[in-house]
């Protein structure tokens, strides 16, 4: 099961890391090209598609990932994806228009730049719902090639043709959000195509029962992702009204930065457990869920601990490398947001128990209580203190998130948290930061830039960290055999060079 879980997280690999790395292309671009301020606008106008997608479709995509298996399995993909249109549109065509109703209603309160990103926001986000509700098809139908294809077009399809419209005909910010719009469009009617290859999509196939089925898996779930908008986003509006545009400008790019680095390993993990989980406990049942589980466990926090670390130790010259002097102040919620994004994705393991009995409306009620402390503190404290108690606020949200899905999740499906691996990536993980804070240490200061010693120091820092859980003991057999064999390979190859 291992093996066949690693297969699926190398499948989905390059969609995840090279999309992250274009994040790490524009971020520099985007920041020189523009200033914090504009850059907060820009944030603030994405933040709108991002709730209104959590609001009227997230959940969509999560019951197509939970029910596909089921409609296969019956050889009923017509009715599928015929009922799977209209739920669709009755959820993106309402959604829309009250949005641009209320947008209206509000023209005088927004400044003309905000007012028109905002109108840009609402039209991408009727894109990107059918365009990441059929990808979700994709996954569930474990396409991993076809996913990556698609992510990799638009991502940086709508790049250039954002970049294009910056560079050559001088718009600014708008330009980067009529880009990724036109990329979704385009987009959508190939994929639907091959997602939806060799059925039949006709309205005698809509069948409104499965509609009301999968309306009801979905909507807790969207009223809880609605709730996770605003422990992800709502700090940022926030910001913008007790500290001004250009403190969301330097939150919002050091957050998508370290977010980026960090979702990667999520999302990766994300896309590859669910559909192996269903089948296995659609076939093996409880015990055997419940031991894969564990092993997705361990797998995420041997490789998601170390790096959320090593993001909060080199968070100055991190934020140096790929932003101006302008932006250099945000490093200081580095690490925060990195633990963020790591205890988010070990929440959503937690909680795979209730998305299995489909107990979504306990799901929802978590993140709703999770937001509120969120929002709460942030209220509270960042008029006060700053956009960096924002930083710290999120993380205490996304802790209490866990410890409620962890406790939720119980009474479905027996997860625990593998204490001993736990320990022994934290023992590694400390002795790694001591080695590689020693070797930056040599370029004269931890919080300046010096390219060369940061690399030098990420590689020792890998291999000190792996060979101290090697030494812990926390290689299992299977893991050993294949280090075994690759270290012969290593060996035969070193041999036959020098022969």
């Amino acid at each position: 099961m291992q093996k066949a879980f690693l297969r699926q997280l190398f499948g989905y690999l390059p969609s995840k890391v090279i999309p992250a790395l274009a994040g790490f292309v524009i971020t520099p671009i985007v920041t020189r090209l523009f200033l914090p301020a504009e850059y907060g606008y820009w944030a603030l106008a994405g933040g709108v598609s991002d709730f209104l997608y959590a609001l009227a479709c997230s959940g969509i995509g999560a019951a197509m990932v939970r029910f596909f298996a089921t409609y296969k399995a019956r050889a009923r993909l017509d009715v599928f994806f015929s009922t799977l249109g209209v739920t669709i549109g009755t959820a993106v065509i309402p959604a829309s228009l009250i949005s641009f109703a209320v947008l209206l209603s509000l023209r005088s309160h927004l400044t003309s730049v905000l007012y028109t990103l905002i109108l840009i926001s609402i039209l991408t986000f009727a894109a990107r719902a059918v365009f990441t509700i059929l990808m979700n098809v994709a996954v569930a139908q474990e396409r991993s090639g076809l996913y990556t294809a698609f992510e990799l077009l638009t991502r940086y399809g709508g790049i250039g043709l954002g970049l294009a419209l910056v560079i050559a005909f001088g718009l600014r910010v708008d330009g980067l959000m009529w880009g990724a719009l036109l990329a979704f469009a385009v987009a959508i009617p190939f994929l639907l195509t091959l997602a939806a290859k060799g059925t039949r999509i006709s309205a005698k196939n809509v069948h409104f029962p499965d509609m009301l089925e999968m309306w009801r898996y979905a909507l807790p779930l969207a009223i809880g992702n609605m709730a996770m908008w605003g422990l992800r986003l709502s700090d940022r509006y926030v910001i913008g009204l007790f500290r001004g545009e250009s403190d969301v400008g330097l939150y919002s790019a050091a957050y998508n930065l370290t977010g980026k680095s960090v979702d990667v390993l999520a999302a990766l993990f994300g896309l590859s457990m669910f559909p192996i989980l269903m089948k296995v406990w659609e076939g093996e049942g409880r015990v055997a869920t419940e031991k894969t589980l564990a092993m997705f466990t361990r797998v995420y926090l041997i490789l998601g601990v170390p790096m959320a670390a090593g993001l909060a130790l080199f968070a100055s010259p991190f934020i140096s490398i790929f932003t101006p002097q302008a932006y250099h102040d945000g490093y200081r919620v580095v690490g925060y947001v990195a633990f963020s994004a790591f205890i988010w994705q070990l929440s959503q393991i937690a909680s795979y128990g209730m998305l299995i009995k489909q107990k979504t409306g306990q799901i929802a009620a978590n993140q709703i209580v999770a937001a509120l402390v969120n929002l709460g503190l942030t209220l509270l404290l960042v008029p006060r203190y700053g956009y960096v108690t924002a930083g710290v606020t999120t993380l205490v949200g996304y802790i209490v998130l866990f410890a409620l899905q962890a406790y939720s999740s119980q009474a479905y499906l027996t997860w625990q948290l593998p204490w001993r691996t736990l320990r022994n990536t934290i023992i590694a993980t400390l002795c790694m930061g001591i080695v590689t804070v020693a070797t930056y240490s040599v370029s004269g200061s931890i919080m300046e830039l010096r390219l060369s010693y940061l690399l030098l120091s990420v590689g020792a820092a890998m291999l000190v960290y792996f060979v101290s859980l090697w030494l812990l003991g926390e290689a299992n057999e299977e893991e050993r055999a294949v280090a075994n064999q690759l270290r012969q390979r290593l060996g035969a190859m070193a041999h036959g060079v020098d022969g």
